[in-house]
This record gives structure tokens, C-alpha cells and sequence, in this order.
């Protein structure tokens, strides 16, 4: 069925928009994976800041070292942070989604960062925090802690 779902506010039902017609988890899964795959996974390792903007929605809420940001552009230049810290290619990479619905996910990657040679760098872990925005999810929080 194609049923109309409502968000209440301030006493007032608005209509949320959009074709709720249920997809099950692992559809939701699927999609969004597919979605982080083609914009962050690709953008992060070809240095592209526009592609990962395709999967933002700004601002966005940034956590890290115990600040939050409101920020209007993507905080990580994945370019920079590779020059800064020797950074060559990740092992051990997990994305995990536990948490989804048809409006809004949330996921956890872990991965350990090595320098061309193998050696470890750092280990990071990341939270973030998804919405759907006309039919596309949106990435609308990240906290990444690296150890």
C-alpha cells in the first residue's frame, strides 16, 4: 500500500512526503549502502569532496575531540588528511547499519589507516546519522574518534 505517513508538531499533522509503501530492512540497507558506496567510499578515496556532498545535507552536525560544529561544507578534505598523516589505504574496513527506517538510519564504520609501507597509522571509528531528503538519504551527522 501506498499510506500516507504524518509527523505531529507543535500540535499541527503535517504530511510527510514521498512513497511509503514500506520497503523491508534489508531493502533499506541495500539502498543506503549502495548510496554511501557510490558518493563517501568513492569521494574518500579520490580525494572528491563534491561526490561526498552528493550524500550530505547541510549543515551538518560535526563531533569530534568534544566539539560539536554546525558546518556548511564537508569537514574532513580527505586529500589533506592523506598528506597529513602518510596516509596510503585502510584495512580491516567495516560498515555496519543498525538501526533503519524508511526516513532515517544510523550506521558505524571502523577501519585502520596505514601508511604505503603497511604500517598502522591510527585506528577511526565513525558514527553517522542519515535522513531521507526528497527520496535520497542524507547524511545530517558524523562523530569520528581515531585512536
Amino acid at each position: 500500500t501506498n499510506a500516507r505517513r504524518y509527523i505531529y508538531t507543535a500540535h499541527k499533522r503535517q504530511v510527510l512526503p514521498g512513497d511509503y509503501s514500506r520497503m523491508n530492512e534489508d531493502d533499506l540497507k541495500k539502498e543506503l549502502l549502495e548510496t554511501y558506496h557510490r558518493y563517501y567510499v568513492e569521494g574518500f578515496k579520490t580525494n572528491n569532496v563534491k561526490l561526498i556532498d552528493h550524500i550530505v545535507r547541510y549543515p551538518i552536525t560535526y563531533i569530534k575531540n568534544g566539539v560539536i560544529s554546525s558546518m556548511d561544507h564537508y569537514p574532513v578534505d580527505p586529500g589533506q588528511l592523506k598528506k597529513d598523516i602518510d596516509w596510503d589505504h585502510s584495512i580491516d574496513w567495516k560498515f555496519d547499519i543498525p538501526a533503519i527506517n524508511e526516513t532515517t538510519a544510523h550506521a558505524v564504520a571502523s577501519a585502520i589507516r596505514c601508511r604505503a609501507d603497511g604500517s598502522i597509522i591510527e585506528k577511526v571509528h565513525g558514527f553517522y546519522a542519515f535522513t531521507k531528503v526528497e527520496g535520497k538519504w542524507k547524511m545530517c551527522a558524523v562523530a569520528d574518534i581515531t585512536y
